[in-house]
């Protein structure tokens, strides 16, 4: 992989306060286990007979070998292609009743409703802007866009704003109502339950997605037969080998095992683009993994880190140049068929 030279000039800092207002962040680390707590209450443990032992989600062999443990789950690595994922994990239901619960709406609202305004500003306006290098249309041609597992819909929003025809679908109620009362066009649906046209979209985005997702490559089949040929698929993914990992190990936040099911590197995800016949055009990193680590070090160890504060948004820079950020980038193609 090609690691692309980056300024320092280039980096655009991100407003803590207005992304996580209130105490939401601190809700989202005490809330984790929401979706265990009440089997916890009553058994002491999660019972055995409400697991299921996965095939890895991306090669499905069934070698792997323990990674780590955390809230009453089991983390793996794959022996045969390398992906970390939650093993064994719940079924399909439980995660569907998951996003839609009253608890996980409430996780949400706190984090996505309340920022969505400077999400547009900040994070859609600037995925939109990046997926547009990309996008090869004719200057007279409308962009069909879809957003799968959008949230408040903050990149139709600002997909909108350039002129694109967006969609966007969801899990989650509350924030797909919320949506729809700013005149997005949201649906709270699963992918593979709504009946796209094949090859309708000029560029399709999941955005922290399929780290959520048992059946990963299932979904993202559907989404590769949704893109024109030619057209951009866009991921996001948390990064397991981040500095959020490396600083904190465990206690790294992204690693909610009891939510997020696969955790992919740069090399794991260049993988499964492969594996769907698409061509990897872009990758990079960008994290909060230096303002995460300051929190957990001020709020949770009780250290004063006033000194690495003043060089926060510099060392953020160091870590996405160097690839180690915690959000992991992906743009890829659909190849042209050339078949005569």
């Amino acid at each position: 992989m090609n690691i692309s030279y980056r300024r320092l000039s280039e980096y655009i800092p991100v407003d803590i306060a207005r992304l996580r207002p209130k105490d939401s962040y601190a809700s989202l680390i005490k809330s984790r286990t929401h979706a265990i707590d009440g089997l916890i209450a009553r058994h002491g443990q999660i019972p055995e007979d409400l697991l299921i032992v996965r095939a890895c989600p991306t090669c499905a062999s069934p070698r792997f070998r323990d990674e780590l443990r955390k809230d009453h789950m089991t983390v793996v690595r794959c022996e045969v292609c390398d992906l970390v994922y939650v093993n064994p994990a719940f079924d399909e239901k439980h995660y569907r009743s998951v996003y839609s619960s009253e608890e996980y709406q409430e996780i949400m609202k706190d984090l996505g409703i309340d920022s969505h305004d400077y999400r547009v500003e900040r994070f859609g306006t600037e995925r939109v802007s990046i997926m547009a290098r990309y996008v090869d249309v004719p200057d007279d041609t409308t962009v069909a866009y879809l957003d799968v597992g959008c949230s408040t819909g903050f990149v139709v929003e600002a997909a909108a704003v350039r002129g694109w025809r967006g969609i966007g679908i969801d899990l989650n109620p509350s924030a797909v109502e919320f949506g729809l009362q700013r005149g997005l066009d949201l649906r709270h649906t699963a992918l593979e339950d709504e009946a796209f046209d094949p090859e309708s979209f000029h560029a399709v985005s999941l955005f922290d997605v399929l780290e959520h997702l048992l059946h990963p490559q299932a979904t993202l089949d559907a989404a590769v037969r949704l893109i024109k040929p030619g057209g951009i698929l866009f991921l996001y993914v948390p990064n397991y080998d981040s500095a959020s990992r490396l600083f904190l190990g465990a206690d790294a936040h992204f690693i909610w095992p009891t939510h997020h099911l696969n955790y992919y590197t740069p090399s794991t995800l260049t993988d499964l683009m492969r594996r769907s016949g698409l061509d990897v055009v872009m990758m990079t990193t960008e994290g909060l993994d230096i303002s995460d680590y300051l929190w957990y070090q001020r709020e949770v160890v009780g250290q004063d880190v006033s000194s690495i504060e003043v060089l926060a948004d510099t060392l953020q820079f160091l870590v996405n140049a160097g690839c180690y950020g915690k959000n992991l980038r992906l743009i890829a193609r659909k190849p042209v068929d050339t078949t005569p």
